[in-house]
């Protein structure tokens, strides 16, 4: 019998978020013989090169985006992604100050006079509890010690000068250097006489009453002194600041997981390590590392995955132990657009086409401290399936990462299909993941989910707990989610107005519809009506069409006959505007066996396609194009 199917023009719904145009972010100023720290956000390839010019104007570390101003003038400075747009940033080197000139000693109530070349500066004092300046540069001292006087023009670019206040008739200042590990030691010299040596933190460092050597305690900043007794400005004493940094470690490797599967790989990573190391593999043919703790496993084993640090105590060197396994199964890794120390379930969904369910077959919990993280599933047998990953939280529903299908779909129904042999490694079988977006206005979209209810009316059961997207049409972002409630209601809010929306629910062996264009104005930022119906037999969610405001009028009519076909099925259209489709048929474990285009001219029309090669049984055939999504489905009878 001729089933005739009405179904609303929708935009074609893009399960492939867009990215942000990539920029660079710091100052757009710098000074000669300074640095600048440039950085590029979220949206750009995590890796690239670093490039200015004219090097004559500034230079720029290739690797981190630390500009050197060099002369004074304009430079160009370009971050170049491994995969993108190279973007730029301009940026303008100002002068420094000529140095400062004048005494670098001071006694305490005493004053000095310092001067500048360059007019148009200020004087400041890193130390005013040392001593004082005044906007003309009168230095008055206050207390024994050393202070660091600047003198900066309205650019910022500033030129400094070291200065001694003391009681005495000391005339330099301690010499030696300003960094010692714990448990080392370093000396200091004067070439002032008749003084002792003191620190103002001995439980940080302890120094030689006479002899002036350091020695670290424990990690921290103390003041070492020098004290003389007597002189034109009587007792006082110079000190400077020693930091006492903590002996080398390499501190402890972590990682998702200690085993990898031979051609997958996980990531490592370390923590509490007092410096930059190296990751190196013991073993690279066992297991390879590279400099971000990426390991990939290379044969079946074990390898030790060292992570080496070298610093002021030596070198220090954390180990892991990686096991490299044979799997006979499938594995990948979950994948995310930005950093996530979370924890990530990963669920084996297999389809079974006698009940057309998909059932949860395995899960595994798994740590990600990064940019992704690994898993696996083993002792499978040959068969068809999909796989899932989501935060493993019930907490921060609207936000944080969306639950995402292999590879990279939302929805069960797109998700792509991994067909299994037993015995074999199906590896990099990946899950991206993005991050929600937070949005911001009046808009406000409710509705409701009802099972069970007629076509064209909203009686039925209230569906609760069921998930719900709100999508941008335009951009195809998936902006918010949540749960139905008891009542089967949902909302979104603090949506922008202006913009076009589709609602998508979303629930495991229901193939979904999603509600029409929802265009929120200023005049109109409201839409409460936005009712689904989930029908049970067909395993499908569609909408309830009745009271809407603010959606499109057009419509169109697709219709697929005979059901059950034989030899051929015929596709029936009746459409406002002319389109181009796609028509698959897919067996019911998703695998496509038919796919062909089709040309949808305006008004009535009709095409016929063969259905001769497909065995008896149940299939879903799919008319998708820029404003039509049709599924259902068909069965074939010989």
């Amino acid at each position: 019998m001729k089933k005739l199917v009405t179904l609303v023009i929708v935009a074609l719904f893009s399960h492939i978020l867009a990215f942000g145009q990539c920029s660079i972010s710091g100052s757009s100023t710098a000074c000669v013989g300074s640095i600048l720290y440039l950085s590029v956000d979220s949206t750009c390839s995590p890796s690239g090169t670093w490039s200015c010019s004219p090097t004559t104007v500034a230079t720029v570390n290739p690797a981190y985006g630390n500009v050197m101003g060099i002369s004074a003038g304009i430079a160009t400075v370009t971050f170049t992604p491994t995969s993108g747009t190279a973007v730029t940033r301009t940026i303008t080197v100002n002068p420094s100050p000529t140095a400062i000139s004048g005494s670098g000693t001071v006694c305490v109530g005493s004053t000095i006079t310092l001067s500048d070349a360059t007019g148009g500066g200020t004087w400041s004092s890193s130390y005013s509890f040392y001593a004082t300046v005044s906007s003309a540069g009168v230095i008055t001292g206050v207390a024994a010690g050393t202070d660091y006087i600047y003198y900066t023009l309205p650019t910022g670019c500033a030129a400094t000068h070291i200065v001694t206040v003391s009681s005495t008739t000391l005339s330099d200042s301690l010499t030696g250097p300003s960094i010692v590990c714990s448990g080392s030691s370093i000396t200091l010299t004067t070439t002032a006489t008749g003084g002792t040596w003191s620190s103002s933190s001995t439980a940080v460092a302890t120094v030689g009453s006479s002899t002036g050597i350091v020695t670290g305690i424990s990690s921290g900043v103390t003041f070492i002194s020098y004290t003389v007794t007597g002189g034109a400005c009587g007792t006082s004493s110079v000190s400077m600041p020693v930091t006492v940094n903590a002996p080398t470690s390499a501190g402890t490797i972590y990682g998702g997981s200690t085993t990898v599967v031979i051609g997958s790989t996980i990531s490592l990573w370390d923590s509490y390590a007092t410096g930059t190391g190296t990751w190196v593999s013991a073993e690279p043919g066992i297991a390879t590392v590279d400099g971000s703790g990426n390991v990939t496993g290379v044969s079946a084993g074990i390898a030790t995955i060292e992570y080496i640090v070298t610093g002021c105590t030596g070198t220090d060197t954390a180990i892991m132990n990686i096991t490299v396994t044979t799997l006979d199964g499938i594995a990948g890794k979950v994948i995310f657009d930005t950093t996530c120390y979370c924890m990530v379930k990963v669920w084996l969904i297999h389809f079974e086409p006698s009940t057309l369910l998909l059932t949860a077959l395995d899960s595994v919990n798994l740590y990600c401290g990064g940019s992704s993280v690994a898993y696996s599933f083993s002792g499978l047998s040959t068969d068809s399936f999909r796989v899932k990953a989501a935060l493993d939280s019930t907490s921060g529903l609207t936000s944080g990462f969306i639950p995402t299908y292999h590879d990279s779909s939302y929805h069960w129904n797109t998700a792509s299909v991994v067909y299994f042999t037993s015995g074999s490694t199906d590896t990099g079988v990946n899950i991206h993941m993005r991050a929600g977006v937070t949005t911001s206005g009046p808009g406000f979209i409710a509705g409701n989910v009802l099972s069970g209810a007629d076509k064209g009316t909203s009686g039925g059961v209230p569906v609760e707990g069921m998930l719900i997207y709100v999508v941008n049409q335009t951009t195809g972002v998936e902006l918010q989610k949540t749960l139905t409630d008891a009542s089967g209601n949902y909302s979104f809010s603090n949506l922008p107005v202006g913009e076009t929306y589709l609602i998508y629910p979303e629930a495991i062996n229901y193939t979904t519809t999603v509600y029409p264009s929802i265009n929120l104005t200023s005049t109109s930022p409201s839409m409460s009506v936005a009712d689904f119906k989930q029908h049970t037999v067909s395993k499908t969610i569609t909408p309830i069409l009745e009271g809407v405001n603010n959606v499109s009028a057009s419509t169109s009519v697709i219709d697929v006959y005979p059901n059950p076909a034989t030899g051929s099925v015929n596709i029936s259209w009746n459409v406002k505007t002319a389109d181009h489709g796609i028509v698959t048929i897919a067996d019911m474990s998703g695998r496509e066996l038919i796919k062909n285009a089709v040309d949808l001219s305006a008004g009535n029309g009709k095409t016929q396609l063969s259905v001769a090669g497909l065995a008896t049984g149940a299939y879903t055939i799919t008319i998708k194009s820029d404003a039509i999504y049709y599924s259902t489905i068909i069965n074939i009878a010989k």
